[in-house]
């Protein structure tokens, strides 16, 4: 069965090829039980970076697409400091729209790599 990630790339079956949201012929990895194998990739419309140290390495993102970033589906809800910069580690989330709630059932997608501090 075809499914979308969230963001946009294209997932053609299980064990079948995963492509590009931008790009629909351009194969970025494959689908395995219960999510997909791609190279995490920036999406620069959005600020977000690619693979932290530059390697183009498969990683497992579950449902989400090679170049997923921010929130989807969470209206109000914003990543003001995502931990990149100081305080390194703590991510913030803000909400225009008075209290800030994530539901249960909300997925996210952690990314973590060594510092060199």
């Amino acid at each position: 069965m075809t499914t979308i990630q969230i963001g946009g790339d294209v997932v053609y079956g299980e064990g079948g090829p995963v492509t590009s949201a931008e790009n629909g012929a351009e194969v970025l990895g494959k689908s395995v039980h219960g999510g997909v194998l791609v190279p995490v990739r920036a999406n620069e419309k959005l600020g977000c970076r690619g693979e932290a140290d530059g390697k183009d390495n498969l990683q497992a993102l579950w449902v989400f697409s090679s170049n997923a970033c921010g929130t989807y589906g969470l209206e109000h809800v914003q990543v003001p400091h995502a931990g990149r910069t100081d305080p390194i580690g703590v991510i913030t989330f803000a909400s225009d729209s008075g209290s800030l709630r994530i539901t249960s059932g909300a997925g996210m997608l952690l990314r973590i790599h060594e510092s060199s501090q």
